[in-house]
């Protein structure tokens, strides 16, 4: 599955920052306006997200930690068998979700280091350094100096930080090889006093700036009986640029990281992903590279387009290389990733292919260092379909969504990071694109034996949510998720068995019920074979897609049912709105010049109205023929949103349910405004406090009152966070707390049925899946 690279607004601490922030479950961050007691869980869907690492600590048995591209870490509950987030204390536009890399010290097993930062664009933040004394449980923050691109290309490679296995406080991390990079920034960063500050290493140039590969791939520590507390002096950095795909590939240090010198030798044209010393004095090493349709090196860093790969281990103390390299009977183009050696059986290794899309991805296991090789996943292809892991049997009840339509089993998974326990060499675990897979049978393989094969993400949400709704009957929540659709959520805390399909989208990016008659449900996203709605009509259990997409190629935008189920409006992403009477099987261009991009609304109350704002003008749009024909309101007094935000969840609420219409509520960067008049006039709530606001929901009026319970994402008195109102705004408390701020909040979406039930969509940029908070208050 591929992550979507969403645009971020300025994040991280600034350059030059002084601050040092501590985190932790015990300290506020800042002084709170009055709370409620919440408790906030995720919305059981099980991973869904690109998992891109996961390490084991040698000294500790069970203690694992994964890390996600846009998700944050977790470390793993073994006496639990789940995952728990690290990174739910992140404060507001902060980009720590990113988890670009992570180290352990195999010496202290309380010590956690991660390197994060979404986004290495000039219009990004600077990156931060976490480190954990307690395993995760709390962080100190250090700011750096440069960007960092946990959610960019290159992602997949690793592990670029490592701490000196000889000397604790001593730590290496390569950046990539952005050509957007503060300038002089890029390559080889060291710290001598565990991750408080950091240095350019002078004597590594090997980084050429240009934009190709990933650039230090991975750093590799190789103790030569150095004594404790003094620090190691033959370190490896693989290097991954185009230029050094004709030169060297590898670099060594022999003065504990002070100088670096190409290692000639390996293989050409390839770029290192990653690469780990085993037990036997081996550096192995993976590579993957891209070619266009022209058989031209494209240098891609993965996790897609490579087209070509290879594996090959360096004899550290001969100074020699071998192709190592598993034969693929499809003989497939793809390249190699995944890498994890066995620290107790030497010359035991896994590796797996990426981007081998046909007949799957796959992992290969070695017990002689690499002379030969077993397929674990086992493909083979039945006429011109492949019989995915005949040799590795999976079991996703825990996620049976995974399962995709004529499937009998969920596949090996595409763009695989791997490791062995270093306590128990039969188990193992991988994380793909959509999770983790965990096996306990893993040396079966070794006799040609079946390997046993179960989701292992427990604990893991990584969905990015772009929709949500809780209609009035049926199911209490049915989501819009990047990547994996959507879903209907029967039960909060159960998985589901299927996507929202008929068909399957790659994003779900709106959605709405009819008021009056809430099982018919329409969904709009992209993807799905260039179908981009869909319609249900009895809440969710199965779905007709739109006959017609109305002239749009991309698909997306937001959509809006009339209170009857009759009348839809769609806006998508590059085309103007749109009107289908007929279930999306016709549509006819709106009159009335709304532009395209504009946030649609259906009234609660009024089957005929109709509601759009275009959030970059400030204009407002209504419609009282059930969306055929549009009237502009240009001189409302609503702000323009600054175009960076406008992908966020910035929208106009209505009030369903509500005995009159024309209730409109509208989320600004500037602040909360509302109108009762169908939007002719405009009037800004609370407007001493509330500052500015992301999203604005409605949920179960409090008893004793018939207004609907307000929730908001915003600002109010100086704090960011998520809020609660029982008195139609006048006055807001706080529900959220210093433990539970997600990189911030841009969905909010309350339950009409259970008062106090908030559905939360964590921030754009953090993929921590759809979070839902209850009170007893």
């Amino acid at each position: 599955m591929k992550k979507r690279l969403y645009r971020a607004i300025t994040r991280g601490l600034a350059c030059g920052a002084l601050a040092v922030l501590s985190i932790s479950h015990a300290g506020a961050l800042s002084a709170q306006t009055a709370q409620l007691p919440y408790t906030w869980k995720n919305v059981r869907i099980v991973a869904g997200g690109y998992v891109d690492g996961i390490i084991a600590h040698p000294a500790q048995q069970g203690l694992f930690y994964a890390r996600t591209d846009v998700g944050g870490a977790y470390r793993y509950d073994s006496k639990n068998s789940k995952w728990i987030a690290l990174n739910d204390s992140t404060p507001p536009n902060q980009s720590w979700s990113g988890i670009e890399s992570f180290a352990i010290d195999p010496n202290n097993a309380n010590m956690l280091y991660m390197i994060t930062g979404l986004y290495t664009a000039s219009w990004a933040g600077n990156g931060a350094a976490l480190v954990s004394s307690d395993q995760g449980n709390s962080f100190t923050v250090y700011p750096l100096s440069f960007r960092v691109g946990g959610n960019e290309d290159g992602r997949n490679a690793g592990e670029r930080l490592q701490v000196d296995p000889n000397m604790g406080s001593i730590l290496f991390y390569g950046t990539s090889n952005s050509a957007t990079q503060v300038a002089g920034q890029n390559g080889l960063w060291t710290s001598k006093d565990k991750g408080a500050t950091w240095s350019r290493v002078s004597g590594f140039t090997a980084l050429t700036s240009d934009g190709t590969g990933v650039g230090v791939a991975f750093v590799a520590f190789a103790p030569a009986g150095e004594a404790k507390g003094t620090p190691t002096k033959t370190i490896y950095a693989g290097v991954s640029t185009r230029a050094a795909t004709t030169t060297n590939t590898l670099y060594e240090s022999a003065d504990a990281g002070v100088t670096w010198n190409p290692v000639p030798g390996g293989p050409s044209n390839q770029l290192p992903q990653r690469g780990e010393i085993g037990p036997d004095g081996n550096l192995y090493v993976t590579y993957g590279n891209g070619t266009d349709s022209n058989g031209n090196y494209t240098y891609a860093p993965g996790p897609n387009g490579l087209t070509s790969g290879a594996v090959w281990k360096y004899d550290t103390v001969h100074h020699a290389w071998t192709n190592i390299t598993p034969h693929d009977p499809f003989n497939y183009p793809s390249g190699f990733s995944g890498l994890s050696v066995d620290p107790a059986h030497p010359g035991t290794l896994v590796v797996m292919t990426m981007d081998h899309w046909w007949p799957m991805d796959t992992m290969y296991r070695s017990t002689n260092g690499g002379t030969s090789w077993t397929d674990v996943g086992g493909a083979t292809v039945s006429g011109n379909f492949p019989t995915s892991g005949t040799y590795a049997i999976r079991d996703s009840s825990m996620s049976p969504w995974m399962v995709s339509p004529g499937q009998t089993q969920a596949t090996f998974g595409n763009w695989g990071e791997v490791v062995i326990d270093p306590f128990n060499a039969a188990h193992a675990m991988y994380g793909f694109g959509g999770g983790i897979w965990s096996t306990s049978d893993l040396t079966d393989a070794d006799a040609g034996k079946p390997t046993y094969w179960s989701v292992g993400a427990s604990g893991i949400e990584e969905t990015v949510v772009q929709a949500l709704i809780s209609p009035t009957s049926g199911a209490h929540l049915i989501s819009g998720l990047g990547d994996v659709c959507g879903f209907v959520h029967v039960s909060l805390t159960a998985a589901p068995l299927k996507q929202i399909n008929n068909p399957i989208c790659s994003n779900g990016t709106g959605l709405d019920f009819a008021k009056n008659s809430p099982s018919t449900i329409v969904r709009v996203g992209t993807g799905g074979n260039n179908v981009f709605g869909t319609v249900s009509h009895d809440g969710g259990s199965t779905w007709t897609p739109f006959a017609s997409q109305g002239g749009s190629s991309q698909g997306g935008g937001k959509v809006a049912i009339s209170g009857d189920g009759k009348n839809i409006v769609w806006a998508p992403t590059d085309v103007a709105p749109m009107v289908s009477t007929n279930n999306g099987a016709s549509w006819t261009p709106v009159s009335g010049s709304v532009p395209i991009g504009v946030q649609l609304l259906s009234d609660g109350f009024s089957s005929n109205m109709f509601y759009a704002w275009n959030p970059a003008t400030g204009e407002f749009f209504s419609s009282s023929d059930k969306g055929v024909t549009w009237h502009a309101s240009t001189n409302t007094g609503l702000p323009k949103v600054p175009s960076y935000l406008i992908s966020y969840a910035t929208a106009v609420t209505g009030i369903p349910g509500e005995a009159k219409g024309g209730d409109i509520w509208i989320a600004t960067s500037s602040g909360l405004y509302r109108s009762t008049n169908y939007g002719a006039t405009w009037a800004q709530v609370s407007a001493a406090s509330v500052t500015s606001a992301t999203s604005v929901g409605f949920g179960k009026a409090i008893t004793g009152t018939h207004y609907p319970t307000i929730y908001l994402s915003g600002t109010v008195n100086g704090v960011t966070g998520v809020f609660r109102s029982t008195n139609v705004g006048a006055t807001w408390v706080q529900i959220n707390d210093t433990l539970h701020q997600w990189d911030g909040v841009t969905l909010v979406v309350g339950d009409p049925r259970t008062f106090g039930t908030v559905y939360i969509g964590p921030n754009v940029d953090e993929g921590r899946g759809i979070i839902y908070g209850t009170s007893q208050n």
